[in-house]
């Protein structure tokens, strides 16, 4: 696999080559002088792990948040390196700002393609993905996130309170100190 993402500079191009391939879109923002960005071309985006994902999920699209100003207002975007995972009518499932290295590009691609999926009633695909994830990359600051997304999947799948339960008391255990451990509203009853 070449080293070199080919990315389209066109996302109404992007979003018809996406709905024909019935697959997301990661529309990224960069700048000529943005470090970051400079970053993920050298390290992340070389990755073999990446590509296949990317590739596999997305439709690549990568615009420049000087130049492409219609499509940066469209998205609201003000910083570089920044990340829109969006469905094949263009609207935004899911968003982050800032440099990734390749675990952690990985892990958004995994919650954007998540994003995507889970209104579409894809719940055992989000299900599998989300344990990847975990299998993974058990100990990333956003190992929570993907748990967390599991078990909303897995309780949407059957509308089984317990499962979602399940999710969260492995969450409080797991990563005490996450975000995620702080929303499950069962630890404080009134």
């Amino acid at each position: 696999m070449e080293n070199d993402i080919q990315w389209s500079n066109d996302l109404t191009q992007a979003i018809s080559q996406a709905r024909q391939l019935s697959k997301g879109i990661l529309l990224q923002f960069h700048r000529d002088e943005c470090a970051g960005c400079k970053k993920m071309y050298a390290n992340t985006y070389p990755d073999a792990e990446v590509q296949k994902e990317l590739f596999t999920w997305f439709v690549p699209v990568r615009m420049d948040i000087i130049k492409d100003r219609a499509v940066r207002s469209q998205y609201s975007a003000y910083w570089t390196p920044s990340f829109y995972l969006l469905d094949t009518h263009g609207n935004v499932h899911y968003q982050q700002n800032g440099y990734l290295n390749p675990e952690d590009l990985r892990i958004l691609l995994r919650l954007g393609k998540a994003a995507l999926d889970m209104p579409r009633g894809k719940y055992y695909d989000v299900i599998d993905l989300m344990d990847n994830g975990l299998d993974l990359f058990p100990d990333n600051p956003r190992a929570a996130t993907l748990l967390f997304t599991r078990g909303m999947a897995e309780y949407l799948l059957g509308k089984e309170k317990s499962s979602f339960r399940g999710a969260m008391t492995e969450i409080v255990e797991r990563y005490p100190n996450s975000q995620e451990a702080r929303m499950w509203p069962w630890l404080d009853q009134p």
